[in-house]
């Protein structure tokens, strides 16, 4: 598919301030305004629209240039053009979120992976049914979260017990 306008993804907002305007008809350089391009594709927008000629300068029709939008925002290009801005825009901000939470260094002691329910440290706490961490903020949450993990990943049937029927023994 061919790269679609910049103005594309603005096309509301184009359309609304066409409908606000008082005047009949557009010139070039309203239309770069609006659009916010440059003289060429002011002039590709304008063409083949119904025009005004005065002297050298040409003026469109307002009323045709928005039927013509209307027309282009009711098309599957514009729908299938805004879907994909909304996709890449999600995947954009998951991406930020992600980079951002791959910068914390969790703290961990050199023997977390192999701990087991029964040498978790201080301030976690496992009971039937409950489960109580003491936590200085939320990389120290993180470190004993993951330490957590490590031990029901080491030893489940210790953690299932622990949660279950009460301390591993």
């Amino acid at each position: 598919m061919p790269a679609q306008p910049a103005w594309l993804h603005r096309l509301d907002e184009i359309l609304e301030e066409l409908r606000g305007l008082e005047i009949s008809h557009l010139d070039r350089l309203a239309v770069e305004r609006v659009f916010r391009v440059r003289e060429r594709r002011a002039r590709q927008i304008m063409a083949g629209l119904p025009a005004l000629r005065v002297g050298n300068a040409v003026a469109v029709e307002r009323q045709a240039l928005i039927a013509r939008l209307e027309n282009t925002a009711a098309g599957d290009r514009f729908q299938w053009e805004m879907s994909r801005r909304a996709r890449l825009v999600e995947d954009l901000e998951r991406t930020r979120r992600q980079l951002a939470a791959r910068r914390v260094r969790i703290p961990a002691a050199a023997d977390v992976r192999d701990r087991s329910v029964r040498e978790l440290a201080g301030g976690i706490e496992l009971r039937p049914g409950e489960l109580h961490i003491q936590f200085y903020g939320a990389e120290d949450l993180a470190g004993k979260l993951f330490e957590l993990s490590q031990a029901m990943a080491n030893d489940w049937q210790a953690f299932a017990r622990a949660v279950e029927d009460g301390p591993a023994t």
